[in-house]
C-alpha cells in the first residue's frame, strides 16, 4: 500500500507486478495531458534545465499527474522519446524537401 507521506515508492513502481491495461492507458493520458501543456507554451524538451521555469510555471499540475501515473522508468523514457522523434521528423522532413 502506498501512503504519500511516508513512502517514496509509487504504486505504479511495484516491480512484482507489470503495469495492466488499465493502468498503461491512464499513464499514457496523462503523459499526453502533459505534453499538450508543453506544446502551448512551446517546449520540446522539458528534461532541459533552461525550461524547468516554464514548465513549473504552466504545467505543473499535468507533470504532476504524469510523474504519479507512470512508472518512474517510463517518465525520463517516455520525455526523451519525445525530443528524439521530433528530430527524426525533422530529418524526415528535410529528406523529403530536397528530393523535391
Amino acid at each position: 500500500m502506498w501512503i504519500p507521506f511516508f513512502s517514496s515508492a509509487k504504486p505504479i513502481d511495484d516491480q512484482k507486478h507489470a503495469p495492466d491495461r488499465q493502468s498503461r492507458k491512464l499513464c499514457w493520458e496523462k503523459r499526453d495531458n502533459f505534453f499538450k501543456c508543453l506544446d502551448k507554451i512551446n517546449i520540446l524538451n522539458s528534461l532541459d534545465p533552461k525550461n524547468a521555469k516554464a514548465v513549473k510555471d504552466n504545467c505543473s499540475a499535468e507533470k504532476s499527474e504524469f510523474e504519479f501515473n507512470c512508472a518512474t522508468s517510463w517518465i525520463e523514457y517516455f520525455q526523451e522519446k519525445r525530443v528524439a522523434e521530433y528530430k527524426r521528423q525533422m530529418v524526415i522532413k528535410e529528406s523529403n524537401d530536397s528530393l523535391k
